[in-house]
């Protein structure tokens, strides 16, 4: 029987770097008898390599009866495929970090998925990489100003509004849950600290494979990390400030590189420091509300007798402020930036065009020739 590596986030969690680099070795899985499907079902292109999307794969481009219809072919057709690669292979690995949270919302989701993959003679183990409470949203908060959904609330508005409720953050109340469906011994839990990755070298990868019964040789390729910086400063402002024009959200996102660039080099060149959304004294207090559930995971999914789930300690951090004096510079810079960036497409766009007319002009006058010798 083939086994099914699911790995359901948490967001925030590696999932992307994860993902691109399983996608780059592909063939050096297959040597080990481990396959990362690319599953094509007909939806968007960015979720090619989520290959475990089709779970909880939303047709919003239907409506009603059909809405459903389509969903249920997408995940259909992706049980057929993986069918036949189960034949071929001892493991499967899939991966999605929506599915932590939209399966809370999909009834007994961790029950079908489990009779599914029965049915195409597959085992199913749930790989899970936990993150610290204050930090994954913090975190998921400024992913999603700099980049998609655009939101375009604060940080202390996000927390007053319980913006964040979708998030299963108790994680020992939903870990039961899912492990009542799919049985103890189906689910690997890991926690995202770099002091807690473990295999060799420490990394995220390392742990992966460790999990996962994967040997990480020395044949397997990484490239340069593609840096994925938190914005800082004022440019956190900026962007939500972008976010608020109405127009700007049915454009192309043409302003996040360069908001994020600028951003990115004042960290990088030491301008700009490392900021907390929240006072020490509310990031304390925000923990505090899951002492419990985090030590009741700890005891009873990893052994610990000391009830330690996160063993990096709450550090004191400057808590993020707008910075009024610096707010013109940055602006011009976020400006330039973008109009640079704009003045580049233009030129390449105007070098194809040219291109295109000498391409017609040879062309009509190879036509005129012909027509000429007739």
């Amino acid at each position: 029987m083939t086994t099914v590596y699911l790995c359901v986030g948490l967001q925030k969690t590696g999932t992307s770097a994860l993902q691109k680099f399983l996608r780059m070795n592909e063939a050096e899985l297959m040597k080990q008898g481990y396959c990362y499907p690319l599953l094509k079902l007909g939806i968007d292109k960015k979720y090619n390599d989520r290959n475990g999307h089709f779970l909880v794969y939303r047709a919003i481009e239907f409506q009603g009866e059909e809405r459903k219809q389509r969903e249920l072919e997408v995940q259909t057709e992706a049980y057929k495929l993986l069918e036949l690669l189960a034949r071929k292979y001892s493991s499967i690995i899939l991966s999605d970090e929506l599915i932590w949270h939209r399966s809370k919302k999909i009834k007994n989701f961790w029950t079908k998925v489990m009779d599914d993959f029965r049915r195409i003679n597959c085992e199913v183990k749930i790989l899970v990489y936990l993150r610290r409470q204050d930090l994954f949203i913090q975190s998921l908060w400024n992913q999603s100003v700099k980049a998609m959904p655009r939101i375009s609330k604060s940080f202390q508005e996000c927390m007053d509004t319980d913006h964040f409720k979708y998030y299963p953050l108790n994680y020992y109340e939903y870990l039961q849950q899912i492990t009542n469906a799919i049985g103890r011994e189906n689910l690997i839990l890991r926690v995202y600290e770099r002091g807690q990755f473990e295999g060799e070298g420490h990394t995220l990868f390392s742990d992966f494979f460790k999990s996962v019964h994967l040997k990480l040789t020395e044949d397997f390729v990484e490239e340069e990390n593609e840096r994925n910086l938190a914005l800082e400063g004022n440019f956190l402002e900026i962007r939500r400030w972008i976010n608020m024009i109405p127009q700007y959200k049915e454009m192309e996102d043409f302003m996040r590189g360069a908001v994020y660039h600028v951003s990115e080099q004042m960290v990088l060149d030491g301008t700009l420091k490392k900021t907390n959304m929240f006072s020490y004294e509310e990031q304390v207090a925000f923990l505090q509300k899951y002492m419990e559930s985090n030590r009741k995971t700890a005891v009873e999914y990893l052994g610990r007798k000391d009830g330690v789930l996160f063993y990096d300690p709450v550090v004191k951090t400057e808590q993020w402020k707008l910075d009024p004096e610096n707010m013109y510079r940055d602006i011009v810079m976020v400006m330039g930036n973008a109009l640079c960036n704009q003045e580049k497409k233009i030129n390449e766009l105007k070098e194809t065009l040219k291109t295109i007319d000498r391409s017609l002009i040879f062309r009509g006058y190879r036509f005129l020739q012909r027509k000429l010798k007739k």
